[in-house]
């Protein structure tokens, strides 16, 4: 049985860094650069250091099923820095050169602050009742819920504070190196 876990937790991590990779390609096909996708790919470990801040703080292990839920938080990570550097790529397709960078970010930046903040604390309230039990319990699915509930609830704010300032040093070193 150890044997049988040790080894899914081996496909699983596998798994993971297939995704990250497929991610991280179809990325370079959306936004047209390799810079880019970085900062998506960046803001992963917020949800991933949410997920081990959850479990230190319920003093339980992180199980199999509560990795399937990491995974699962992040594809809604990405989703969440996604929306947020294509629209930032779009205000700066849209601006007039005589708009400042940093005003545009802050104005791109708060236009998707409500969406995210959103479907993120929509998403938290669906899943902190299943991870505590509220309503009835399920000892398999809670870590889950546990994994991607606080996970998000960590990522978000990061998300939405952290993801436009790397942008912002993404376009310094763009403007400096060309």
């Amino acid at each position: 049985e150890s044997e049988e876990t040790n080894k899914s937790v081996q496909d699983l991590i596998r798994s993971f860094l297939l995704a990250l990779f497929g991610i991280f390609f179809l990325l370079i096909l959306l936004f047209n650069s390799i810079t880019q996708p970085f900062l998506v790919i960046l803001t992963i470990p917020f949800g991933l250091i949410g997920v081990i801040i959850a479990f230190a703080l319920h003093g339980q292990d992180l199980g199999f099923i509560s990795m399937v839920g990491t995974v699962g938080l992040t594809g809604v990570v990405v989703n969440d820095s996604l929306v947020l550097v294509n629209h930032l790529n779009n205000k700066m397709k849209d601006r007039s050169p005589d708009t400042p960078i940093m005003k545009l970010i802050v104005d791109g930046s708060g236009d998707r602050f409500r969406p995210i903040m959103i479907t993120s604390c929509s998403t938290v309230a669906g899943l902190l009742p299943l991870a505590y039990g509220l309503g009835g319990s399920d000892p398999f699915i809670a870590p889950m819920a546990l994994a991607i509930g606080y996970g998000l609830l960590f990522s978000t704010p990061l998300t939405l504070f952290l993801l436009p300032a790397l942008y912002l040093i993404l376009i310094d070193i763009q403007h400096k190196l060309s």
